[in-house]
């Protein structure tokens, strides 16, 4: 499914009252590029380039929020993709670590590798991110879920960049446009979905 009709789609359901959204207007050029060159992490750097299909998402809205209310807990559920002025709080606050982070065995971790792009929960905790050490042909990135609590999360580390722990480095979904055709199918389904309620918790996997 195309970004276009991805969005065309959440945009019915909000006509309709499944979901709530707010979004903005498009992202212009400065958007985009205070995207890419104004992250800050607490060591080291982070070069990246926005990907075709995050583009093609900016080429729309700047900024976007959708949530439905979770029957079973009565709460909303949401996810927020967030704009150029909120991209590098996000970042540091909840997806780079600090320098000299290790288990006790000297080996430093880091995950600069990652840029987070969206809140996956209403607490703030939860991150969506972008791997953009793993460009595919097309220039997008794989997606990951980073969850603030997860002791044993996405890092990797500094000394030769392999992941702390092997059994987390399989992405979640294969690129931004694939993670929002997944966002929009549980957002607009007649019947939540299993995993639906459990998104934003430590430990969340898409479709357990």
């Amino acid at each position: 499914m195309s970004i276009h009709e991805s969005l065309a789609i959440l945009h019915r359901a909000a006509e309709s009252g499944t979901v709530i959204i707010t979004a903005s207007e498009p992202a212009s050029a400065e958007a985009v590029r205070n995207r890419e060159t104004g992250l800050k992490p607490h060591f080291g750097t982070v070069d990246w380039t926005a990907p075709p299909s995050y583009r093609a998402f900016l080429a729309e809205h700047n900024t976007f929020a959708c949530k439905r209310r979770d029957v079973s807990s009565n709460e909303y559920i949401e996810f927020v993709v967030v704009g150029d002025d909120a991209i590098v709080e996000l970042n540091s606050d909840l997806v780079h670590m600090p320098e000299g982070v290790d288990r006790g065995d000297g080996r430093w971790l880091s995950t600069n590798h990652l840029v987070g792009f969206a809140l996956a929960d209403a607490d703030n905790e939860a991150v969506w991110c972008f791997d953009v050490t793993q460009p595919d042909a097309d220039g997008e990135y794989p997606v990951y879920y980073h969850h603030y609590d997860d002791q044993e999360g996405r890092a990797r580390y500094v000394e030769d960049g392999s992941w702390e722990d092997p059994d987390n480095s399989t992405p979640d979904f294969p690129t931004f446009a694939a993670w929002l055709d997944a966002m929009t199918t549980a957002f607009t389904a007649p019947e939540p979905l299993s995993w639906f309620a459990e998104l934003g918790s430590p430990g969340f996997h898409p479709g357990s």
